[in-house]
């Protein structure tokens, strides 16, 4: 007999002495026999890269509707264009096609050593003339520095 079914008893009684009755307590994440979910895509069958004139790759992943109204993620530190997978379910609702670009030198996208702050928006031009758009948002997300 498998120990599992005894923890899985065990813990679900300590998680309910531990709650209140308006917090119903269901079997604890991993303790089920069905494998869990991921919460998002976690595939790379949306991702491709993009060669640029100078040679480089540029990595993407678009997620959502694809004749949605575009907007292009820029990730944090750390980061990479599967973040944008988080927006997938969103963005099929809102009728919105994102198109999440890793930076240079994470993900898919080659290193660009010597560039500047304005390097990274040329690439987008470039993304954007590839993708045929003639339109888009940008949302980027902010990392925090101690």
């Amino acid at each position: 007999m498998s120990p599992l079914p005894d923890l899985r008893e065990y813990l679900g009684r300590l998680f309910a002495s531990s709650t209140t009755a308006k917090s119903p307590v269901s079997d604890p994440a991993g303790l089920t026999d069905e494998p869990p979910k991921p919460h998002f895509r976690t595939d790379n069958n949306s991702s491709n890269t993009l060669t640029l004139p100078d040679g480089r790759k540029l990595g993407y992943a678009q997620y959502g509707l694809l004749t949605g109204r575009p907007i292009f993620y820029l990730h944090g530190l750390p980061g990479s264009r599967l973040e944008g997978a988080g927006f997938d379910e969103l963005a099929l609702k809102l009728g919105a096609r994102v198109i999440a670009v890793d930076r240079p030198g994470i993900g898919w996208s080659s290193p660009y050593p010597n560039r500047t702050l304005l390097d990274h928006p040329k690439d987008l031009e470039q993304l954007a003339k590839h993708l045929d758009l003639d339109h888009y948002g940008v949302l980027v997300r902010r990392t925090h520095c101690p």
